[in-house]
């Protein structure tokens, strides 16, 4: 059964759920909270560079805790009107003076959620400047920490300091130490799901709390009939009503999965983990009583690493996952000891997505269901988005036909209805679209540029180059508006108008996205007589191997034909037909040149 506050971030169309499957887990964390006057900080609104988007989570977490003074903090700035009890602050996330300012103005807060850069060394500054700050008892998150893996984020795969799932696996070896760090020495808690890690602030003098407070054995309805005590008496506080428990020695372990709970001492040792976990059903649990071993700890470590163990992949391919990974749906490090949650770990990566996978399948018909008779904007744009990006601009139709049905004017409802319009060559409805997107968003060059190539596919070239050149206007670095004047400039056989975006392209654009602009050069120079700079320019073009190098070979291969090499002409042209086998054009081309 779907928990309240998934249903809040499927009405708001967070990513909290569907590209992630993270709200269950902010349930179980955050469900003590819902009634209480908290104050709750998220660093990351979302909406990047655009004022006007985000705030969808800020919306999620202003509903879900009726009685919370909510803030969201950003490096850009933000225009959101999200009620009287949200406030959108722009600052860097690792700015201790903006950090200290707002801790003392809108703090201190008993929740922090951690979703901004989400680079590592971001990710590790803004916890040791935040955490001394939270309020007892409170929970700071960081989220998305499968960056710990991306190297552009800074992370790898030795999880090479700064590194965030490094940084927080060590303060998890060390909790229940004699550790005075304060960012160790004050955490009560640690929980690991997938993407997540929460850390729970001590409460001075207060001595409840550990494994047998956790709420882990209640999360998504769980029944606990059976526990299986190793080598020890079942420990005072994890007994439960109406199950039965029984102690063996672990010799007596083998068997099969028939266990809710299976309780081992933490110097059971890993093997000794390992037939334990297996004893377990699914869902079921896993209970480490008192501080690990040496071996323990390194087991435990690698362990709670892979959860993650999918994003490992992506990232990875030929990294060694252990395939308990694929069942640890969680790891909770208490100070008297630990629990792993055994159940179904295998959400997909945001970066590889796969609708397909029985998980993921799921969270989207639960999606479906929420919003069939759903009025709220960004939940049905976020939902025809993953349709679209999953299933296609077809699979989105019935639910952005009811946006438009109820007025939507969000920029992604524009992007998607426009998308789907031209892909149905619904030219009339696209332009109308369009048009539209322009009032709601003036300055958006997306919105510009799109409604100068629906003009010239309803062959209005003139209609279009005015469409351009005002938003040119507007955004001369624009390198795709100065490719779409190229594309006008062929249409109205100006070829000297060509030439100049071509060039304005080239001079803007990074190396590696040079190639297109410069076959359109190539090819206008090539139709001006300009012979010499043709060649070169074509030659440069496919010095890189992108999608645009089979079009520059067959350019070239016309243009050495005209000089008389017929050899050289052949070989670009063989190049071109090898490298787009599919497009006849090129393939009859070469065959000319061979007969």
């Amino acid at each position: 059964m779907i928990d309240p506050l998934s249903i809040l971030a499927i009405q708001h169309g967070t990513d909290k759920f569907g590209y992630h499957d993270y709200t269950p887990n902010y349930h179980k964390l955050f469900e003590r909270f819902r009634d209480r006057p908290i104050k709750l900080l998220e660093i990351g609104v979302g909406g990047y560079a655009d004022e006007d988007r985000g705030g969808q989570s800020l919306a999620t977490w202003r509903d879900y805790f009726p009685l919370a003074q909510i803030t969201g903090i950003d490096i850009q700035k933000k225009r959101l009107d999200l009620g009287d009890r949200v406030q959108v602050l722009q600052g860097s996330q690792v700015d201790p003076d903006f950090l200290a300012h707002l801790v003392a103005t809108r703090g201190p807060f008993d929740l922090i959620i951690d979703d901004g850069s989400h680079r590592n060394e971001h990710v590790v500054e803004s916890y040791g400047i935040l955490f001394p700050t939270l309020v007892p008892g409170g929970i700071y998150v960081a989220e998305d920490v499968q960056t710990a893996f991306i190297p552009r984020f800074g992370g790898s795969l030795t999880l090479d300091a700064p590194n965030s799932v490094g940084y927080f696996a060590g303060i998890m070896t060390r909790l229940g130490t004699d550790d005075t760090d304060p960012l160790v020495a004050d955490v009560a808690a640690m929980e690991r799901f997938h993407n997540m890690v929460a850390v729970h602030k001590a409460e001075p003098g207060n001595a409840t709390g550990g494994l047998a407070a956790s709420n882990v054995f209640d999360m998504r309805g769980n029944q606990i009939s059976n526990i299986l005590c190793v080598d020890l008496d079942l420990p005072q506080g994890l007994g439960r009503d109406g199950a039965q428990s029984r102690r063996i020695s672990s010799s007596e372990l083998a068997g099969d999965p028939d266990q809710d709970i299976v309780v081992l001492r933490s110097d059971a040792g890993p093997d000794t983990l390992r037939a334990g976990f297996a004893r377990l059903r699914s869902p079921g649990f896993l209970c480490l009583i008192g501080a690990p071993d040496v071996a323990m700890t390194a087991d435990l470590h690698d362990r709670f690493v892979q959860v993650d163990h999918r994003e490992i992949v992506v990232q990875f391919p030929k990294a060694a996952i252990d395939p308990m990974a694929t069942e640890i749906y969680a790891v909770e490090r208490h100070r008297d000891g630990v629990i792993l949650m055994k159940a179904p770990n295998d959400y997909p990566s945001n970066f590889a997505f796969d609708a397909t996978q029985p998980q993921a399948r799921a969270a989207l018909a639960e999606m479906e269901l929420v919003l069939q008779d759903s009025a709220i904007e960004n939940g049905l744009v976020q939902y025809a988005n993953i349709l679209t990006l999953t299933g296609g601009r077809e699979a989105a139709r019935p639910w952005l036909d009811k946006l438009a049905a109820l007025g939507a004017t969000s920029r992604v409802f524009f992007q998607l209805a426009i998308g789907l319009a031209q892909r149905e060559r619904r030219l009339t409805d696209a332009e109308a679209l369009c048009r539209a997107a322009l009032v709601a968003f003036a300055d958006d060059v997306g919105f510009a540029l799109s409604l100068s190539m629906v003009l010239m596919s309803q062959a209005r070239a003139h209609d279009a180059l005015d469409v351009a050149e005002a938003a040119l206007a507007v955004h001369p670095r624009d390198v795709n508006l100065h490719i779409q004047m190229t594309r006008i400039a062929e249409k109205l056989v100006r070829p000297e108008l060509g030439i100049k975006h071509a060039r304005a392209a080239i001079a803007m654009s990074p190396a590696p996205r040079r190639p297109q602009p410069q076959t359109i050069l190539g090819e206008f120079l090539t139709r001006t007589g300009q012979i010499d700079e043709a060649e070169k320019t074509l030659r440069d073009a496919v010095s890189i191997n992108t999608r645009f190098a089979p079009k520059a070979f067959r350019a070239l291969s016309g243009v050495l034909k005209s000089r008389g090499d017929q050899v050289g002409a052949l070989e670009a042209a063989m190049q071109a037909a090898t490298l787009a086998p599919e497009t006849k054009e090129f393939s009859d081309w070469a065959a000319a040149l061979r007969g």
